[in-house]
Parts: C-alpha cells; sequence; structure tokens
C-alpha cells in the first residue's frame, strides 16, 4: 500500500515551486456533478495551493482550477461539457495568456454554450442577448 500511496496520493502535495520556475502550468477541471470525487475536493487542493503559494495571483500564473457544472466523471451529465482544454493549454504554455474563461457546449443542451470560469470565480448573465449563447455571461468573483 506504500508504493500505491506514493504514485496516487500526490493531492498532498501543493508544493509545486520546482514545477511553476520550469514554466509549468496545471489546468484542473472538475464535474460539479461527479458522483465518483467531490468536486470540493479539487477546490480543496486549489485552496491549499493558493495558499502555499502566497495568494491567488502567484497560484494563478501556473495553476487554474475550472468546474463545470452539472457534469459528472469525466463527463455526461445534464451540463455544458465539451470544451477544449488543449488548446488553452497550448495558449497559456506557447504564449502566456492564462485562460481567464473556456467555452463550452453540450448534447445535453443543443445550441447551448456556456463559459467556464477559473475558479472562485463564476459566469453571470450579463442581462442582454439569448441565456444560450456564451459571450452574454461574464466571469465574476463573488462580493
Amino acid at each position: 500500500m506504500v508504493a500505491f500511496g506514493e504514485i496516487y496520493d500526490t493531492w498532498k502535495d501543493v508544493e509545486l515551486s520546482a514545477f511553476r520556475a520550469h514554466g509549468g502550468k496545471l489546468l484542473i477541471h472538475h464535474g460539479v456533478s461527479d458522483p465518483i470525487f467531490s468536486a470540493n475536493e479539487s477546490i480543496d487542493y486549489v485552496n491549499r495551493l493558493v495558499a502555499a503559494d502566497h495568494g491567488p495571483v502567484q497560484a494563478g500564473s501556473f495553476a487554474r482550477l475550472f468546474l463545470v457544472p452539472g457534469m459528472t466523471h469525466c463527463g455526461g451529465g445534464p451540463a455544458t461539457d465539451q470544451y477544449d482544454t488543449l488548446t488553452a493549454m497550448i495558449n497559456w504554455v506557447e504564449n502566456g495568456n492564462a485562460p481567464d474563461r473556456i467555452v463550452a457546449k453540450g448534447a445535453s443542451f443543443p445550441g447551448r454554450t456556456r463559459p467556464l470560469c477559473p475558479y472562485p470565480s463564476y459566469a453571470r448573465y450579463t442581462g442582454n442577448g439569448s441565456t444560450d449563447d456564451a459571450s452574454n455571461f461574464v466571469c465574476e468573483l463573488e462580493e
């Protein structure tokens, strides 16, 4: 069991200064309706990462969490669960543009798009245009 823990218990490790120093980028996405692993576990990890890296600006420079409302484990559910994290990661690594939103769509809601926002921000409808269009939402922090 010790060997198993050394491989799979990486959730304990929030000391990622060497990873960050080498230009590493960590993009985490988690379905809020995941029945296997709670999204609260990813939120807890990111909060501990922020504390270890002296605040959200420093941690956000190399690590971002995107919560997906309604998504179950690895996709599915009543959600906008189809999104392109690869292009977001390439743009971050190669161009230095950290993702401040990722547009998602889903089979459960044909024609609907929604922004996925980096935690702790959330998508808020601006009150203008269709609620099925991600461009009518902004990512913002709770006050």
